[in-house]
C-alpha cells in the first residue's frame, strides 16, 4: 500500500475553489442549477499521517460554520473521498476560506463540499472521475443540510448548468454556460431560522393537485427544452412557471411578488427563488442586470428591508486549483 501511494500521492498540498450556484431554477427541484462567477469559496488541504482531522475557517460568515471535522460540509466531502479510494488512513489538515455567504441560497455548503472532495482527489492524484467524485461531494451538503442533495454541488464541480438525470445511481447531464446572459441576484437580509435548508423543505406541501403536476412539468419541459435549443425565452418562461415549490417558499421572502412581477415587466426572461432562498434571482440580457437590480432593491427599500444585489454570469468552470 506505501509504495501504491506514493505513486499517486503528487502533492504536499493544493489550494482549490468552487463557486456559489443557484439550484432548483424554479421548477427543477432537486435535479438542476447553475454556476455562477462569483463568489467562490477557498479550500486549502494537506494530507498527514497522523495528528487526526483539522479544519479552520475564516471569510464570510465563517462564524457561523462548525470546524468540527465531523459536521464540516468540505471535511466530510474531503474524508468521504479517502475512505472511498482506501486512504482514510490518512488525516485532512484543512483551511476554508469562505467567499460564498452561508444561508443565503447560494449553496454554501456545496461549494465548500465540491472544494473539500475535489482537493483531496487532487491530492491523491485524481483517482475519482465524474460522479463518484461528484457522489463524495454530495456526503458533505448530506452533513450540512441532512440531505445529500446534488443541485448545488454538481454545477459546482462540472460548471455550467448540471441536470441530476438520476438518483441511483447518481447521474448527471451537464450543459454549457448560458452566453450573453446577466443573472442578478437579490438577497433580503431576514433570517428564515437556523436552520434554513431544513425549514424550506418542510414548508413544502406533501401533496398537489394533478393540474399543478401538469403545469409543473410543462414549465420544467420549456426550461430543458430552452437549454438545449439555447432559447432563452423558452428557458425563462420556465423559470418562471414554477406552481409547487416557488408558491410554498414565497411566503418566506419579503415582497416576493411585487419582485417577480418587477423583474419580468421589465423584460427579465425569468424570475424565481434561488435554491431555499432567501435569495432571489432574474435571468436578464447583457448590461440590463445593474439597473434591474438597483429597481428591484428599491421595492425592499420602500418596505424598510434591507438587502444585498449582485450581477453574475454563469460560470463555464466549476472547482479548479488556484495560485
Amino acid at each position: 500500500m506505501a509504495s501504491s501511494f506514493a505513486k499517486t500521492y503528487t502533492r504536499s498540498s493544493v489550494r482549490v475553489s468552487a463557486p456559489a450556484t443557484i439550484a432548483n431554477l424554479g421548477p427543477g427541484y432537486d435535479i438542476i442549477g447553475m454556476a455562477l462567477n462569483e463568489p467562490r469559496d477557498i479550500v486549502e488541504v494537506s494530507l498527514e499521517k497522523e495528528g487526526g482531522d483539522l479544519v479552520a475557517i475564516e471569510g464570510v460568515g465563517s462564524e457561523a460554520i462548525s470546524c468540527d471535522p465531523k459536521k464540516n460540509s468540505a471535511a466530510v466531502a474531503g474524508r468521504a473521498v479517502l475512505e472511498k479510494v482506501g486512504r482514510d488512513d490518512l488525516y485532512l489538515k484543512m483551511k476554508i476560506i469562505k467567499g460564498v455567504p452561508p444561508k443565503s441560497g447560494l449553496g454554501s455548503s456545496g461549494a465548500s463540499s465540491a472544494a473539500g472532495a475535489y482537493s483531496v482527489n487532487l491530492l491523491l492524484g485524481m483517482p475519482l472521475r465524474g460522479e463518484d467524485l461528484l457522489q463524495c461531494a454530495m456526503e458533505g451538503e448530506r452533513a450540512a443540510c441532512g440531505s445529500p442533495h446534488a443541485d448545488n454541488v454538481a454545477p459546482a464541480l462540472f460548471g455550467g448548468v448540471v441536470f441530476i438525470s438520476s438518483f441511483k445511481p447518481i447521474k448527471v447531464v451537464r450543459f454549457d454556460a448560458l452566453k450573453n446572459l446577466e443573472i442578478v441576484v437579490i438577497t433580503p437580509e431576514v433570517e428564515i431560522g437556523e436552520e434554513k435548508t431544513k425549514i424550506a423543505r418542510q414548508i413544502l406541501p406533501a401533496s398537489v393537485p394533478l393540474q399543478d403536476i401538469v403545469l409543473q412539468t410543462q414549465a420544467f419541459g420549456k426550461l430543458l427544452v430552452g437549454l438545449m435549443k439555447g432559447d432563452v425565452v423558452l428557458m425563462g418562461e420556465g423559470i418562471s412557471g414554477d406552481v409547487i415549490i416557488e408558491r410554498a417558499r414565497a411566503k418566506l421572502i419579503p415582497k416576493f411578488e411585487d419582485l417577480k412581477r418587477r423583474a419580468l415587466e421589465a423584460g427579465a426572461y425569468g424570475f424565481s427563488i434561488s435554491g431555499a432562498g432567501p435569495s432571489v434571482f432574474a435571468l436578464c440580457s447583457n448590461n440590463m442586470g445593474k439597473q434591474l437590480g438597483a429597481n428591484l432593491k428599491s421595492i425592499l427599500e420602500e418596505e424598510g428591508i434591507r438587502s444585498s444585489c449582485s450581477v453574475h454570469l454563469n460560470a463555464e468552470e466549476g472547482v479548479k486549483v488556484v495560485s
